[in-house]
């Protein structure tokens, strides 16, 4: 394990937003001694509250579902093997229109989607309102198979990729 020793303000005018990642210490003891010393310098007296300390393994992946970044106007959720999920239009609850990209310019698909099951070989995407699933090969980068199903869809997805079960992720997160 290894403990960062983190500083996150914020506030209402972000110009006065300070946000870094200060030291990374081998232990919680050390990382909590770093803190209280740290507290003392100009930059975070005051704000001892914004000093945080995290925990992560080392050689592990922290984010193993994708990452997510939200912004008032759009989102992006990153996938395995260079894929993402994006929204370029503010979030309206009737509009559940994605596009599925291969890195940064290449479109695979577009279209309306609430849920997808995202696996290094494939992406499996779910429309809730005519229950239409689609699995995109991303290999092939195009959609190999649609039905309306889960269980015809498990079928497809263990004779293709040998998958026994998988459950679905909002795209749309409340």
């Amino acid at each position: 394990m290894i403990y960062e020793l983190k500083f996150s303000y914020y506030e209402d005018n972000s110009e006065n937003n300070d946000e870094i990642s200060i030291a990374v210490y081998s232990s919680y003891k050390k990382a909590e001694i770093g803190k209280k010393k740290f507290s003392q310098q100009p930059r975070f007296k005051g704000k001892e509250e914004f000093l945080e300390i995290n925990e992560y393994k080392i050689n592990e992946a922290e984010w193993n579902e994708g990452f997510w970044r939200a912004t008032k106007s759009y989102f992006i959720i990153k996938l395995l093997n260079n894929y993402m999920i994006e929204k370029e239009e503010e979030y309206n609850p009737e509009n559940h229109d994605i596009e599925v990209k291969y890195g940064e310019n290449i479109k695979v698909y577009n279209g309306k989607m609430d849920y997808y099951y995202d696996h290094e070989k494939f992406l499996c995407l779910k429309n809730t309102e005519n229950g239409q699933m689609y699995c995109l090969d991303k290999q092939q980068r195009k959609i190999l198979y649609k039905i309306n199903k889960y269980e015809d869809m498990l079928k497809f997805l263990n004779q293709k990729y040998e998958i026994e079960n998988f459950g679905w992720k909002n795209i749309f997160r409340e």
